[in-house]
């Protein structure tokens, strides 16, 4: 087990995060979209034959507090606890490792809480209805473009029994990591730590993708899928005043070389209240309350070390939708084809030049970097570096980085609204290949071939 210590000495804390690489939410089977994250939350409540109401009590009157946190890619366990309760809060840690009681009366409440708080989610949120669409969409019907809290179907089809395999292959992946902030020396948690943390032997159920030496893992020769053409589906909600708008095409990893470029691409175009997008949208046009852009693999929902999505977002009043969604792709067309302004690379690069130490400015910050480096690869410019990239950046490399790694002819476009009103609009989208509508949810906008 990799160790990576940090030491953050001013408070009387540890923090202990377990990761197990190459498992995550990619794993979860087709028709059973969510299982790992309900896995992760029963192995929390109750082990070692104590019930989740007494394992709770006793964490808390330690100040200690357990929990989880589910990627695409990978799967952390953490806990976290006043130094001097530390080995009494591991020993109650470790029985949720090593012996989760899986309780059937616990699973069956919490697969109806994960299955209610599903619906509730999407009922009160247009934007992640329509970003979940995008994702899957852009992502081929593959599993790495399901959101971790999996879908109200697969929620419901779960049982125990795949709990039980699941947890398996959980805690059955690449070398476990295991990330420690403490006010602790590092001598004394190599000692007296980090030999006490260890996982159970493999089950039958780590045979499964992804575990087992060799096995065949979903993110293994990952290649973006290639569009024919622009994409266009739309999520019929015909009782909406605004509409969603999600569009983006496959660009790069945050393992590029350049990723300093892409930093100064997405905050010039879509980053704050001076970029473009959210200048011409909403300052000029009035067509939005906001608009942005992100790279999906600084979200963390996708791994930094594989090529993601570039995606721009707005989201405008139903009556100024026909104008912004040809406006914000002509914006992104017209970045492609002539890049950023000198004012607006002059702006970006001083905002990253100026934040930058803000990325490492906490133990925190700097232990998350260190994991980030030993998951995926990804370094972290020191701010001497930082700066010297940026200053020497000129124009005609950006322009060259652009064209090299963005693809608006391959754009996957989501808009949620009325089909009647959306359909015209989305016909009259140049380079569109393919148009389809869908209701949300539906079984025919999550259609597996896998499954």
């Amino acid at each position: 087990m990799k160790l990576i210590y940090q030491r953050a000495p001013v408070f009387p804390l540890t923090h202990i995060n377990l990761i197990m690489p190459r498992t995550g939410a990619c794993l979860d089977p087709p028709q059973r979209r969510g299982l790992s994250r309900l896995t992760l939350r029963l192995m929390l409540m109750g082990a070692g034959g104590l019930s989740n109401e007494v394992l709770s009590a006793r964490l808390e009157r330690l100040g200690a507090t357990t929990g989880f946190a589910l990627a695409s890619d990978h799967t952390v366990l953490r806990l976290s606890v006043l130094t001097s309760q530390l080995h009494a809060a591991l020993e109650l840690f470790l029985l949720c490792v090593h012996q989760p009681n899986f309780d059937p009366a616990e699973f069956a409440q919490l697969q109806g809480e994960l299955t209610s708080a599903w619906l509730a989610d999407r009922e009160e949120s247009k934007q992640l209805r329509a970003h979940e669409v995008y994702l899957h969409e852009v992502y081929g019907n593959g599993p790495q473009g399901y959101l971790a809290d999996g879908l109200a179907e697969g929620l419901r089809r779960i049982g125990l029994d795949d709990v039980k395999r699941q947890y398996q292959r959980l805690l059955a992946g690449g070398e476990p990591i295991l990330a420690v902030l403490s006010d602790l020396p590092r001598a004394e948690v190599e000692a007296r730590v980090s030999p006490r943390i260890t996982l159970p032997p493999p089950g039958d159920g780590a045979s499964q993708a992804g575990s087992a030496p060799g096995a065949s893992y979903p993110w293994d020769g990952f290649a973006p899928p290639q569009a024919a053409g622009r994409q266009v589906t739309i999520v019929a909600d015909e009782n909406t005043k605004t509409d969603e708008v999600v569009l983006g095409a496959f660009s790069v990893a945050q393992t590029d070389a350049d990723r300093h470029l892409h930093r100064l691409i997405a905050l010039s175009f879509g980053g704050d209240m001076n970029s473009r997008l959210f200048r011409v949208v909403r300052g000029e046009r009035g067509l939005s309350y906001g608009a942005s852009c992100w790279y999906e693999a600084g979200t963390g929902r996708v791994p930094r070390n594989h090529a993601a999505p570039f995606t721009v977002y707005t989201f405008p009043s139903v009556e100024h939708t026909a104008e912004a969604v040809p406006l914000v792709i002509s914006l992104y067309e017209e970045l492609f084809d002539k890049g950023v302004t000198a004012e607006e690379l002059e702006l970006a690069r001083a905002s990253l030049i100026n934040s930058h130490p803000f990325l490492r400015d906490t133990p925190q910050k700097l232990l998350a970097i260190e994991v980030e480096k030993a998951l995926h690869g990804v370094a972290t410019d020191d701010d001497a570096t930082n700066r010297r990239k940026l200053v020497a950046l000129a124009p005609e490399k950006l322009l060259h980085e652009l064209r090299r790694s963005h693809h608006p002819e391959q754009l996957h476009i989501v808009l949620l609204g009325d089909p009647a009103r959306l359909e015209p609009i989305a016909a009259g989208i140049a380079g569109v290949a393919n148009i389809r509508t869908i209701r949300y949810p539906g079984e025919e906008a999550y259609t597996d071939p896998t499954g």
